[in-house]
């Protein structure tokens, strides 16, 4: 599974299950999240990604603010998640 920056994920392990998180930073096998709220881009959450189910969901205003080596904020985060959420 390809991984995007930007992509909206739901957690499926952990005491987060079920959580909607956007994908800030890839590594290896696994991916820093953040939903905005607990979770924020200055402090991701690293989940495996055994532990994520991808979503066909992809924020362009996130991915374009990091790949331009901005910081998108919490707003921007939790309104792309609260956007997509009833849709998934």
């Amino acid at each position: 599974m390809e991984w995007s920056i930007g992509q909206m994920v739901i957690s499926k392990q952990g005491r987060d299950n079920g959580t909607v998180y956007a994908v800030m930073r890839v590594e290896d096998n696994f991916c820093f999240v953040a939903d905005g709220r607990k979770t924020t881009y200055l402090k991701p959450k690293k989940k495996n990604v055994k532990h994520l189910q991808a979503t066909h969901w992809v924020s362009a205003e996130i991915e374009e603010t990091l790949q331009g080596g901005k910081i998108p904020t919490d707003a921007e985060i939790r309104e792309f998640l609260n956007k997509h959420r009833s849709e998934n």
